[in-house]
């Protein structure tokens, strides 16, 4: 009974939620540019862009793979598959309470089998950290540098992520690959569907992306550098769900357009998926949630921020929901130091400011 009432529950909050509306959006493009081309210039290569909820507002390219096709999406795949995790809730598939053990029998670990979706979206699973296995090549934990071709799918969901726990489920922040690797699985079993049909259906249809896809073993789209030269490559596709898409900067923009528009997820879930919890560091459903004191705005600013790096990539996707404004940023260079926006400095505190806050105060 309580199963059929939970669908109509959600019905009824969709219809309640309030449909998305645009408004203008004020965004200072020349202090943003001279802010973009000063850290371009002191070593962030690669694209930064900025997207309002309707259309594309900014983009700088820079350095050797200024024109690249496609990038490695790293964890803003675990946000996508938080987002998609969400919208099959609307649909009344499972619910943030569904369990690994109910979705996955064969789940070997009975001590986590009982972790919950809502625990594997935001990181207090416990589950064993692909992080923490023996180092190989170049100090990379071994379990990136399988090549396996089923690495990363439902065999390591079983697997390996059914290994002994690092926690107790619910009681640590723990983040770690598993906890993706897993939903990705629990999400096939709940609704019958490969993953990558999910994909294909449910967010890149309706968002209208054309490029996103899972990296083949050993495909590398982009090489990075740091200050001692190439970066040490990993297999990217062992991260499966948890990091190995791939798309380009085009699909990237399109994804955050159609999250602030709700094209993906209802407000009712959108609103529930980007709770930040202080009790893990403001972490919320697929990414962290907080509300940040930027320069220029006169008042904190609602930012939702996912971090992520692979194969020396690193990632920012910053949204920031009541400004009807995403930052992207997608750089080859290892070495860029992003600093935490809520330390209220650094290169991500700089560029958020100048692209949330208007008018933007440019350097002097």
């Amino acid at each position: 009974m309580r199963h059929a009432i939970l669908p109509a529950l959600a019905a009824m909050l969709m219809a309640l939620a309030p449909a998305f509306a645009a408004k203008p959006v004020k965004f200072d493009a020349a202090a943003f540019d001279a802010r973009v081309k000063a850290a371009a210039d002191a070593g962030l290569t690669g694209i930064v862009a900025v997207t309002s909820a309707q259309t594309e507002r900014y983009r700088h390219a820079s350095g050797p793979e200024a024109d690249a096709k496609l990038w490695p999406w790293s964890s803003l795949s675990k946000q996508v598959i938080a987002a998609l995790t969400m919208r099959l809730i609307d649909q009344g598939r499972l619910t943030l309470d569904t369990t690994i053990g109910r979705a996955l029998p064969d789940f070997p670990n009975h001590a986590t089998a009982v972790v919950t979706v809502r625990q594997l979206l935001n990181h207090t699973s416990g589950l064993p950290n692909p992080d923490a296995t023996a180092p190989g090549a170049n100090g990379v934990p071994e379990f990136y540098l399988r090549v396996d071709p089923m690495a990363g799918g439902r065999n390591d969901a079983v697997g390996f992520c059914g290994g002994p726990a690092s926690a107790a489920p619910g009681a640590a922040f723990t983040p770690g690959n598993c906890d993706t690797i897993v939903l990705a699985s629990v999400l096939e079993a709940m609704t019958g569907r490969q993953l990558t049909s999910l994909l294909n259906e449910e967010i890149k249809e309706p968002a209208g992306l054309t490029s996103l896809r899972f990296a083949s073993p050993g495909e590398h789209p982009v090489e990075a550098h740091g200050g001692d030269g190439p970066v040490p490559r990993i297999n990217i596709a062992t991260l499966g769900a948890a990091g190995a898409l791939l798309g380009s900067i085009d699909d990237a923009l399109a994804f955050d357009r159609a999250l602030m528009r709700r094209l993906l997820v209802s407000e009712a879930g959108t609103a529930q998926m980007w709770i930040g919890d202080p009790a893990l560091g403001f972490f919320a459903l697929g990414a962290l949630a907080y509300d940040a004191p930027l320069a220029g705005c006169a008042e904190k600013v609602k930012l939702v921020e996912r971090r992520g790096s692979v194969d020396g990539v690193q990632m920012r996707n910053i949204i920031a929901p009541g400004k009807q404004l995403a930052l992207l940023i997608f750089t080859d260079n290892a070495d860029v130091a992003f600093g935490d926006i809520r330390q209220g400095s650094g290169l991500s505190f700089d560029l958020a400011s100048a692209a949330f806050c208007y008018p933007a105060q440019a350097e002097k």
